[in-house]
């Protein structure tokens, strides 16, 4: 079963680029995928919130999460990444 990005939140702004606001604190998150390899930016508030965008992202691409890109030391931007092996 195929997943579109909208079903999952995210809103598409170009091929294999896309965005989603994050619940509570406003943060927004990106997601690029390549042939075989998927870079989310920013990782959320807490671990459950990096693994729900690990995971729309591993859906959305095929394949698991090769990179992760955090913007800046926020708690909303970084406390996600302990989800990210």
């Amino acid at each position: 079963m195929t997943v579109t990005w909208e079903e999952l939140g995210w809103e598409r702004v170009a091929a294999g680029v896309g965005r989603c606001r994050l619940p509570v604190w406003d943060c927004t998150a990106g997601l690029v995928a390549g042939e075989d390899a998927a870079l989310v930016i920013d990782a959320g508030s807490s671990p459950a919130e990096g693994a729900r965008l690990r995971q729309q992202a591993q859906s959305l691409t095929g394949h698991r999460v090769t990179h992760l890109a955090l913007t800046h030391p926020h708690f909303d931007h970084v406390f996600g990444a302990a989800a990210f092996p």
